[in-house]
């Protein structure tokens, strides 16, 4: 026997012998009129139905109207009722998972007294076929028998056969709610909708759309500023989730109060979850599918991204989530391994000798595989490296003022014709406004299929929203992006006495500001740092430097350079891939335009 087939095999046949009558036990013939007590099954599917009374919900799914209808049945047999089992808000598909349900079994072994079972009706009891055989033939083997208040189907085998076709026709409706539920979910998903209670950050709300309540989500104002801040701390990478959990916790954050729990702060595994979760981007998943979501993002999808680069580092490396503090950790490169074609980030470990001190080191991660013969790095002398590397990018006064001049009249440019493409953009939004009137003229005229209404109506309401993107390219965000240009311009006046002068926390924004990539490297006597510049800072110092080149060379600044280096900073200032998120929190005062 294979180990699948052995796995498969959860029981043996000879559990079921007495069951199945194997044994030569015959189940015992009933008859309605002989003398014994009975017992009370009631089952709701939720807690709701329990408060419902049975002057109101005359269909049995509260408790009071099965209850009314199992007392007049057990009457009718004349059977004391001696005990009711009562199985509340329990939607489980079959009785296994009922454990209510099995006491009343449990009960009826022990007390032989017993000679009825009581159901309101065997849909209510029964959720598939297979379970109602069963259990009818346990209470057969004890001389119980089960009679339902609601469907009397009288005595022999055509009685039996017809309890069985309900049973099965009742499986089969259970089935199909299912599968229409199924698939409401999922074009309820298709379509955005969240699935299920909002997530943490977030609220089920109703509002009133037209006069009609609709059920929507909404932010939560208390938790979904902590729940952005944990991802923006998470990706700086200098955070392990037991260490983010507890400064959540210190913050208020806690989970929704519940039926079952109250409020409580996050554990570190309910954290890594909302972690890896894109509806934080506003994207909804269901059944391992993602669709584009209704509700409002809390974080870019940038953010998102960069959380997953770091849980993915983690997890590659087959290290626990710890983290140990290091301005630089996680942004340098082995520049021995890049020269061989490979790519390892240098690791920062802490060490201590017999003395108790520690030493800190960076070494290759490739070392530990056996791939690389980098020697161990002082933190520290790695730190006088760095900062010697910052020397590199420093301009000269000259440029800075002429590059500084050149982003002001690059800024009256942009905004010269902003005014312009914004009136396009507003009236190709009326446009598409008054196309999406007529397509729900159509659909109310019934002149067009719904499933090529939807289509349209999709396609309108994407293009609608990528002219709403365009006009949120703003005065405002244009002259954020120019004075993050001037503050790149005055960084480049020494960024290495800057380097030295401010804590390990403002050293990793300055590195990760200016540095897309740091490889180091060192011979045995020499340590030495190579680097590639961020996009911003790298076309900026290519404008400033174009000026000290030409007034050195020519003696003055020609049409044609000053021309390219204008377009330069126009592209710099007007594109919103330009990633400016690195320098926040590094900007010194600067001059206003």
């Amino acid at each position: 026997m294979t180990q699948q087939q052995a796995a498969r095999r959860r029981t043996s046949f000879s559990g079921w012998e007495s069951l199945l009558g194997l044994d030569g036990s015959a189940p015992p013939e009933f008859d309605l009129g002989i003398q014994g007590q009975a017992v009370l099954y009631l089952r709701v599917s939720t807690p709701r139905q329990m408060l419902t009374a049975i002057d109101i919900d005359a269909d049995g799914n509260s408790i009071a109207t099965q209850r009314e209808m199992c007392l007049a049945r057990a009457k009718r047999s004349k059977a004391p009722v001696v005990k009711e089992f009562l199985e509340p808000g329990n939607s489980a598909q079959s009785i296994g998972k009922r454990p209510v349900f099995r006491d009343l079994l449990r009960y009826v072994e022990e007390h032989p007294e017993v000679a009825y079972v009581v159901i309101y009706m065997r849909s209510r009891a029964f959720r598939n076929a297979g379970d109602a055989a069963i259990t009818k033939r346990i209470l057969a083997g004890m001389g119980v028998k089960l009679i339902s208040a609601k469907e009397d189907f009288g005595d022999g085998y055509m009685a039996e056969a017809m309890e069985a076709v309900t049973d099965i026709m009742n499986e089969v409706q259970v089935r199909q709610s299912g599968e229409d539920i199924k698939q409401k979910l999922l074009n309820k998903a298709k379509n955005g909708g969240t699935v299920g209670r909002a997530k943490l950050g977030y609220l089920n709300d109703r509002k009133d759309f037209d006069g009609r309540l609709v059920n929507t989500i909404g932010i939560d104002e208390t938790r979904a500023p902590l729940i952005r801040w944990a991802f923006e701390q998470y990706a700086t990478g200098d955070y392990s989730t037991t260490r983010l959990a507890a400064l959540l916790a210190e913050q208020g954050l806690t989970t929704r109060k519940s039926s079952k729990w109250p409020e409580r702060p996050l554990s570190r595994s309910q954290l890594g979850q909302i972690l890896r979760d894109p509806y934080y981007i506003g994207m909804v998943t269901f059944k391992g599918h993602v669709y584009p979501g209704r509700h409002e993002p809390l974080i870019t999808p940038e953010l998102f991204d960069r959380v997953q680069q770091v849980i993915d580092a983690r997890v590659k490396r087959g290290q626990r989530d710890r983290v140990h503090n290091h301005f630089a950790r996680g942004l340098l490169h082995c520049g021995r391994c890049h020269a061989a074609g490979r790519e390892h980030r240098l690791i920062f470990v802490e060490a201590k000798n017999h003395a108790d001190e520690i030493y800190e080191y960076f070494l290759c991660r490739g070392r530990q595989d056996g791939l690389c013969d980098l020697p161990y790095l002082p933190a520290a002398e790695l730190e006088r490296s760095l900062q010697q590397e910052f020397r590199t990018v420093i301009l000269s006064p000259e440029g800075i003022a002429t590059a500084k001049q050149e982003v002001g009249a690059a800024l009256e440019r942009v905004l010269a014709d902003q005014a312009q493409q914004r009136a396009r953009l507003q009236k190709e939004l009326k446009k598409l406004d008054v196309q999406e009137e007529r397509l729900v003229d159509l659909a109310a005229e019934g002149a067009l299929a719904t499933d090529k209404l939807r289509a349209r109506l999709r396609d309108l309401q994407i293009k609608k929203h990528e002219v709403r993107a365009s006009l949120e390219t703003t005065v405002e965000s244009l002259e954020q992006r120019t004075q993050m240009v001037l503050s790149y311009l005055d960084l480049m006046a020494r960024p290495d006495a800057l380097f030295t002068s401010v804590p390990g926390s403002v050293k990793r924004k300055l590195l990760a500001a200016f540095f897309q990539r740091i490889w180091v490297d060192d011979d045995g006597h020499l340590m030495s740092v190579a680097h590639e510049l961020q996009p911003l800072p790298a076309a900026v110092r290519h404008a400033a430097l174009s000026v000290t080149t030409n007034e050195r060379s020519a003696g003055e600044i020609s049409d044609a350079s000053s021309a390219e280096r204008l377009d330069l900073y126009l592209k710099v200032i007007c594109s919103s891939n330009t990633s400016l998120v690195a320098g926040a929190g590094l900007e010194p005062a600067t001059s206003r335009l």
